[in-house]
């Protein structure tokens, strides 16, 4: 799980992963279906297999900065482009040795191929799209230096598309840089929300910069889900709750978080860049905010323009408007703050400033907690939650997850 800090903590903590609050093991073989988790891909929600007769994001190269990506996991197999480590390891990012199949999991959602298991794998929602990973942590904390290097690496290296799982509630200058470089290349830069939505729901960066498609998290029955940060910077929403994926030992994972939103927003841009080749990283911005479900022209906090709809972003007859990313001009007008978070906003950051003078660097960490491994058998429906009651996650599974082992992120 999410690691709990003291206030203390929360200032100066930086990036961490937006991704799972817990999760589990699904398969130990190649003999269970793995696919009967993606409930994002079924005729329910993203209709999948109408997506794929029109675009599978051929073409298309998504970067996965985070822990690396397993390129030997079966469902991956063929769609790892040769990356980079920023931690003078010399690996080239295809393997992932984190402690719990971050970058692997995010990978398998975008591209996945669903070979193992007999074709029952992890598909993700663009599978022929490639992935570049960039590695720039092992762990759950990575400086916002050494992630600005590898946004930056990712937007020299072809990356039409940035996913960034990772958030911290100070905007740091490096960060907003590599940010702004990338998006002057030509990148979509997407950025996971985070999942203190229940317990301080900060700002993230670099979901917080101006031009960055900030994700928060829906449910199965296509609402908020309450762990989910919000806030005046949220663009779309996409699934974050209960999500099937890969690990990095060639099994498989479920949990929940902003993290995996992110992953499947970053696969709708690929199916778009690979649909409408011609279409700059603002014009497929545009074509996705205008096409969202329970779409709203002036944004919440919680679900910005709507959840993502792929297959309306696909079809629908839109003009591709100006050149420009729309996410640069001016939000439409959404409800302020409350004074106490407006408060707390700002103590926060005035520790964070102390801090950094005083330390000269500050942590990153990845938006998520982590997976807890189990035997197969899953649901593939989830019944309501329940109100939010101030837990950092709110359990709805009709079965227990496993406890051990725990992986936490």
């Amino acid at each position: 799980m999410r690691r709990a800090a003291s206030p203390l903590h929360r200032a100066i903590r930086m990036l961490t992963v937006l991704g799972a609050t817990a999760g589990m093991l699904l398969a130990a073989t190649g003999t269970a279906d793995a696919s009967a988790g993606q409930w994002p891909l079924d005729a329910s929600h993203f209709q999948a297999e109408r997506i794929w007769a029109l675009s599978k994001g051929a073409g298309v190269t998504v970067a996965v900065v985070d822990s690396g990506v397993e390129a030997a996991h079966p469902d991956l197999a063929g769609q790892v482009l040769p990356g980079t480590s920023l931690l003078g390891d010399g690996a080239d990012g295809r393997t992932d040795t984190s402690s719990d199949s971050h970058g692997t999991a995010i990978a398998a959602l975008i591209a996945g191929t669903g070979a193992s298991s007999h074709g029952k794998g992890i598909t993700g929602l663009a599978p022929a799209a490639k992935i570049l990973p960039v590695r720039v942590t092992t762990t759950s904390e990575v400086t916002p230096s050494l992630l600005a290097q590898g946004i930056t690496w990712a937007a020299d290296h072809g990356a039409q598309v940035i996913n960034v799982s990772m958030g911290e509630p100070d905007p740091d200058p490096l960060l907003k840089q590599a940010v702004d470089y990338a998006m002057s290349k030509n990148a979509v830069v997407v950025a996971s929300a985070g999942n203190d939505g229940q317990s301080g729901n900060e700002i993230m960066y670099p979901a917080g910069f101006p031009g960055v498609v900030a994700v928060s998290g829906t449910d199965q029955n296509n609402a908020f889900w309450p762990t989910s940060e919000s806030g005046p910077d949220i663009t779309v929403a996409a699934p974050a709750s209960q999500i099937a994926s890969a690990s990095d030992t060639g099994q498989y994972v479920e949990a929940d978080g902003t993290s995996y939103a992110a992953g499947y927003v970053s696969a709708a841009f690929a199916l778009i860049r690979s649909r409408y080749p011609s279409l700059t990283a603002g014009q497929a911005i545009r074509r996705l905010i205008a096409t969202t479900g329970q779409h709203a022209n002036a944004p919440s906090a919680e679900m910005g323009y709507g959840e993502i709809d792929p297959l309306a972003a696909l079809t629908s007859d839109i003009s591709a408007g100006a050149s420009t990313n729309p996410l640069l001009a001016p939000r439409p007008a959404t409800p302020s703050p409350s004074g106490t978070t407006i408060t707390w906003t700002i103590a926060a950051g005035i520790l964070a400033a102390i801090l950094l003078g005083l330390t000269g660097w500050l942590l990153v960490r990845r938006n998520s907690t982590g997976p807890t491994r189990k035997a197969p058998a899953r649901t593939t429906a989830a019944p309501p939650r329940p109100p939010a009651s101030g837990n950092r996650r709110t359990n709805t599974k009709q079965q227990p997850r496993a406890k051990s082992p725990t992986r936490s992120r």
